[in-house]
């Protein structure tokens, strides 16, 4: 099998992009719901709200504190000297940001424009770029970084898989999100009497597209998943300890987000017959050369997509939000971006292993080159 572990780039674009995708999230949670859009009489950005809880202030808080810890290391401290420098950028570009949501959303009726957002935000992201300045906090990243080289492949687009894969864990979350698949459970449990009937489960009619559709996705994961790797590791377990990690994510959040009927709704028989068939051919698939690796995985999320767009029913919002039992604010938005994430997911990941596909052809095709000697060279 073809080797992949090369030396790691000194700077990896992959830190930047995950500081605009962080930032891109924190926008649509700050202009969610994106209409009613209007010309503000005026911003009452300098005003001291009548009312505010400290579940907002506090959420705001946490919210902004990975965009102090990206900022930083898409900076990159170089040397103690530098550390002044990139804390300081770090802090004032997340104040700015801040402030720009605030000011946009004076043009949304729907949103409240407040000083303590800004000030919240911006001791949000202060006490994340703070934190890289913790002897603890970076020797808890170097540890991380280590066990990043010790685990996963030594190339530069590896970190652009990886924040992939925090997306497609991010995007589990959502309890209301099938496994796998297309749509929302509401289409499954059914919120009120006038709901049509679900179709039973084990109707071959409605099950086996399902199974197919889910065990192509898993597939298609897996082999993502495997492309990352080091060669050395075992592609089964590691793609296991993963898809696992989303499933746990996904029972945790809907113990803690769902009415109690609902926990388990979204586990039905073609989510566990199309995840037992997918991993079932991870072993076969994993032999494949890399670079046709990457081909079949393409094919398979391609194939996934197709078929669980296909057969997943989207159900109301109003009616998925009637699932959830969450007594605090930023529910709506949580769910819209989790689902955001989860249905464009499939398309980057596509976009990913196609530029792998066609890195390594390139990449063959110069090894090929460089191996020919001069006088073949010009014949």
């Amino acid at each position: 099998m073809e080797t992949i572990d090369q030396p790691q780039p000194a700077r990896s674009s992959a830190r930047v992009g995950a500081l605009y995708a962080y930032a891109g999230a924190l926008a649509y949670a700050s202009l969610s719901p994106f209409f009613g859009w209007t010309w503000p009489e005026e911003i009452r950005l300098f005003q001291w709200p009548k009312y505010w809880t400290s579940f907002d202030f506090v959420a705001n808080v946490v919210a902004y504190l990975p965009l102090g810890l990206l900022s930083v290391a898409a900076l990159r401290v170089r040397d103690p000297k530098s550390m002044a420098r990139v804390l300081g950028l770090s802090v004032a570009g997340g104040a700015a940001f801040s402030i720009a949501m605030e000011l946009i959303q004076a043009c949304l009726p729907s949103r409240v424009v407040s000083p303590l957002d800004v000030i919240a935000n911006t001791s949000g992201t202060l006490l994340g770029a703070s934190l890289i300045a913790v002897p603890l906090t970076r020797s808890w990243l170097r540890a991380v970084a280590s066990w990043r080289l010790r685990h996963f492949a030594h190339q530069a687009e590896t970190d652009w898989g990886l924040l992939l894969i925090a997306l497609w864990l991010f995007a589990q979350l959502n309890p209301a999100i099938p496994f796998f698949e297309a749509g929302s459970i509401v289409s499954l449990v059914g919120t009120t009497d006038t709901d049509a009937v679900a179709p039973h489960p084990y109707d071959l009619s409605f099950l086996l597209p399902q199974v197919i559709g889910i065990a192509l996705n898993v597939g298609g994961f897996a082999l993502f998943v495997s492309l990352l790797l080091h060669p050395r590791k075992r592609v089964t377990v590691n793609v296991a300890a993963i898809v696992l990690l989303g499933f746990l994510s996904k029972i945790a959040m809907a113990s803690l987000l769902f009415k109690a009927p609902q926990l388990a709704a979204w586990l039905t028989p073609a989510t566990v017959i199309g995840l037992a068939c997918g991993l079932a051919a991870v072993p076969l698939f994993s032999r494949i050369v890399y670079r046709w690796r990457a081909l079949v995985a393409t094919l398979l999320v391609f194939g996934g997509v197709f078929i669980t767009k296909l057969t997943g029913v989207y159900g109301p919002f109003e009616e998925t939000m009637k699932l959830f039992s969450w007594p605090y604010g930023h529910l709506a938005t949580f769910t819209n971006l989790t689902a955001w994430v989860n249905e464009v997911w499939p398309f980057a990941a596509f976009v990913f292993l196609a530029v792998v596909f066609i890195k390594r052809e390139w990449a063959f095709d110069t090894n090929a080159a460089s191996k020919q000697t001069p006088e073949r060279a010009q014949t």
